[in-house]
């Protein structure tokens, strides 16, 4: 293989100037995905770990926010518990696909507080909308939407998600969910309705923070994928 005159492949050398430099693992976003999965397999009790908005917002019999482990516990905790099978299995496939991908762009640190700011957003907005705000918030969908919105602004540097016909694709996808997820939180589904079990608001409030968010870790991973840091 022929080198540079600095001692590089012309093939590596070429893929960095393309902006294709080596990145790391998505340790972080496996390390997630693994603390769901086994906080679904030892049964980690929901009741301990959801997110319950009255104990934040309060009721007219509650004030709040109770100044209690609990509450702080549920406010991060509430993505580890899934309600089924299912659950577990759509959120975790949709966080493997497009964790590793923001990850990957971002770097590890930026991803776990884009993934934590999508958390608090999505308890906080769905605890703002909840019509019953006794109603426990479990799951990862809040967080996993912020990496959609996130998702949005990046223009991926390796993997399948540099084709830009299926990077466009892939955007397309979460543009709709976007639309029908702002219908359900505007007009909520009737409450005999399966998707009134589901987080809009959560979603909604995920979704935000990702769109905030995007434009300060597309810097970053620019630089990142551009060797400059």
């Amino acid at each position: 293989m022929a080198l540079a005159p600095d001692g590089r492949s012309n093939h590596r050398r070429r893929g960095q100037e393309r902006g294709h430099a080596a990145v790391a693992p998505p340790y972080a976003n496996r390390a997630l995905i693994l603390a769901c999965v086994l906080a679904f397999v030892f049964r980690l009790p929901p009741e301990s770990f959801a997110f319950v908005p009255a104990y934040f917002f309060g009721t007219v019999e509650l004030a709040g926010p109770l100044p209690t482990a609990a509450l702080w516990r549920g406010l991060f905790g509430h993505v580890l518990i899934h309600g089924d099978i299912v659950h577990l299995a759509s959120n975790m496939l949709v966080l493997w696909l497009l964790g590793d991908v923001v990850e990957r762009e971002v770097g590890h640190v930026r991803y776990l507080l884009l993934f934590l700011a999508g958390t608090v957003a999505g308890a906080l907005t769905e605890g703002l909308l909840a019509a019953d705000r006794m109603a426990p918030l479990i799951g990862a969908s809040a967080a996993i939407c912020a990496l959609m919105g996130a998702f949005l602004w990046l223009r991926p540097t390796c993997g399948l998600l540099t084709r830009r016909w299926l990077r466009r694709m892939v955007q397309g996808v979460i543009v709709v969910f976007a639309l029908l997820n702002a219908a359900m939180t505007l007009m909520p589904p009737a409450d005999v309705s399966p998707l009134a079990e589901v987080g809009w608001g959560a979603h909604a409030g995920g979704l935000a923070a990702g769109l905030l968010l995007g434009p300060l870790v597309r810097r970053r991973g620019r630089a990142v994928a551009a060797g400059i840091a």
